[in-house]
């Protein structure tokens, strides 16, 4: 029998593990072994040390190679996590590849974007719901009903400061094969910027014609794509 890795989520920032849902009921319907974690830093102060922390733990969790996938902020994490031994390729989808020494903060010029809000050490996705709901519509492809924008924005927690100015220590994507999901029509992390990272880091590019979150604009391409890449790495 086909041994398959196992494959692992990392959200990005103001969310949680429910934005993978759809993709991860369908990888699993498909025969795949998949989870997807909560990151301690959103709705709290903890930094990116505690991310880590929290994916090396859910790399120990079960026996058996992995595919590591981060999205947005997820990819500092898994980052800063990724040279676990159970590891076999890195993922970044629309994220963050940052080198030793760097941080979410300095990769964007050294200040944070001015529709991030900060107060008491959390950072906050527009400085109230109506500007929250306005960015995330920006980001959804034309005809999408206002409903699901203001769901989705519901749903948003603050976000750790700490995880935005916390450096890197160690840059596994230096070490293990990578692969770089760019969303070509994204509004959030724009594509010249995910381009650079990818570059920079030599990774696989994978384009897909999705906003910010293809996991959720488009699941069945987006699964198509991490099946691909997923099955290199069978025995």
């Amino acid at each position: 029998m086909t041994d398959r890795p196992r494959i692992l989520f990392v959200h990005g920032a103001w969310v949680g593990a429910w934005e993978f849902a759809d993709v991860v009921a369908q990888l699993r319907e498909r025969g795949w072994v998949v989870d997807a974690l909560d990151l301690p830093s959103t709705g709290s102060t903890a930094g990116i040390e505690a991310d880590a922390a929290a994916v090396s733990a859910a790399l120990d969790a079960k026996p058996g190679p992995v595919i590591l996938v981060g999205h947005s902020y997820g990819g500092v994490p898994i980052t800063q996590a990724g040279d676990h031994p159970a590891v076999r390729r890195l993922v970044f989808v629309a994220a963050f590849v940052l080198d030793v020494g760097e941080s979410v903060q300095s990769s964007l010029g050294g200040a944070l974007p001015e529709l991030w809000h900060v107060d008491g050490g959390q950072v906050f996705l527009g400085s109230d719901r109506a500007e929250r709901i306005a960015m995330v519509s920006a980001d959804f492809p034309p005809g999408t009903p206002p409903e699901a924008a203001e769901q989705l924005a519901g749903m948003f927690r603050p976000q750790s400061l700490a995880s935005f100015q916390g450096e890197v220590s160690s840059a596994a994507w230096r070490r293990k094969s990578t692969t770089y999901v760019l969303t070509e029509n994204d509004v959030l992390v724009p594509p010249p910027f995910q381009e650079l990272l990818a570059t920079r880091a030599e990774a696989e590019i994978v384009r897909v014609p999705t906003g910010h979150a293809p996991f959720q604009e488009d699941p069945a391409g987006f699964v198509a794509v991490i099946e691909a890449v997923a099955a290199t790495h069978e025995s």
